[in-house]
């Protein structure tokens, strides 16, 4: 999985050093500078994979406010929300606390979110619920993009899948860490 954005990455660079034009060199970089940051997600995902093995130390367990983790998560897609003239909020904050990791819930929603708004068309809207069920705890992230298909939906939770013909780029490691 690391070889093809690799690849391209080192494609975009020698593209930079061939431009010809100062508008040329400028798009090149800009390529270059995607490819990066594709690359860089990549790895972020496969390392947070790793973090999950069970064979490595588990995580700290302890209490967590499941609306700070929400809000904190929405304060960092604020801008590609807005980028997108997407609607990003907070439809319910029920005060919830649970026991769990704080780190891991952090990736958990901020990976929703980040397939939410990057699948919703623009000027579409995401939202976030939190909402206390009796003695339960639920998080929702909701949005108006085009969804799952029903016969797709077991298959987008597996490493590295990714849906044909979606238009969005990415590794297919999302959902499977959300899965995690």
């Amino acid at each position: 999985e690391l070889r093809t954005p690799l690849a391209a990455v080192d494609l975009q660079a020698q593209l930079v050093e061939r431009a010809a034009s100062e508008q040329d060199r400028t798009l090149a970089v800009e390529h270059l500078r995607s490819g990066l940051r594709r690359a860089t997600h990549l790895v972020q995902q496969l390392l947070t994979l790793a973090r999950q093995d069970p064979a490595t130390a588990s995580p700290p367990v302890g209490p967590v406010r499941l609306n700070d983790v929400a809000r904190l998560a929405l304060g960092d897609f604020v801008s590609l929300a807005h980028a997108k003239r997407i609607d990003l909020g907070l439809e319910r904050d029920d005060p919830v606390s649970i026991v769990g990791d704080a780190e891991g819930l952090r990736i958990l929603v901020s990976t929703l979110l980040d397939n939410a708004i990057r699948f919703t068309p623009e000027g579409g809207r995401v939202d976030v619920s939190i909402v206390r069920d009796g003695s339960a705890a639920v998080l929702q992230v909701s949005d108006n993009g085009p969804g799952i298909l029903a016969e797709e939906r077991d298959r987008v939770l597996d490493r590295f899948y990714r849906r044909q013909g979606s238009g969005v780029t990415g590794s297919g490691l999302g959902l499977a860490i959300v899965k995690g």
